[in-house]
């Protein structure tokens, strides 16, 4: 009788039980796709001026975006954002030539960087090209 019983544990196969993956890979889609969330990245396009120096002074007719930490002054006049969105949307930027469409933008140490990034998202939006003032290191 023992001898019966090894050969038929020698004869079986033995195999993996498959038959339920498939479902456990159908529920971890499912739990993937409700888990998941969706982000859309905000993010804009800017025209930036060259690089170089102009040898010719900039005028005083520039419009000049100042941020000083919280505060936003366009033309050294303290305004809101959505207050300096209409200044700029009467300016008419898009409609000028591309030396006419410059704003500067100059932003104090200690500005937070979202008010940093509405204030360029606002000039871009009205069809102006951003040139970054930087002070000089002496």
């Amino acid at each position: 009788m023992r001898k019966k019983l090894s050969r038929e544990k020698k004869n079986r196969e033995i195999t993996i039980p498959t038959d339920s993956f498939s479902d456990i890979a159908f529920l971890l889609i499912i739990y993937f796709l409700v888990a998941t969330t969706l982000v859309k990245v905000k993010s804009i396009t800017a025209d930036l001026p060259a690089g170089e120096k102009s040898t010719t002074a900039q005028s005083d007719k520039t419009p000049t975006v100042n941020l000083r930490g919280s505060e936003i002054f366009f033309n050294d006049k303290g305004l809101t954002l959505e207050a300096l969105n209409e200044r700029l949307a009467a300016l008419e930027l898009a409609t000028l030539e591309p030396e006419k469409r410059v704003v500067m933008l100059e932003s104090a140490a200690g500005t937070p960087y979202q008010n940093y990034f509405q204030a360029l998202a606002a000039i871009s939006a009205n069809g102006g090209v951003v040139a970054l003032v930087e002070n000089e290191k002496k």
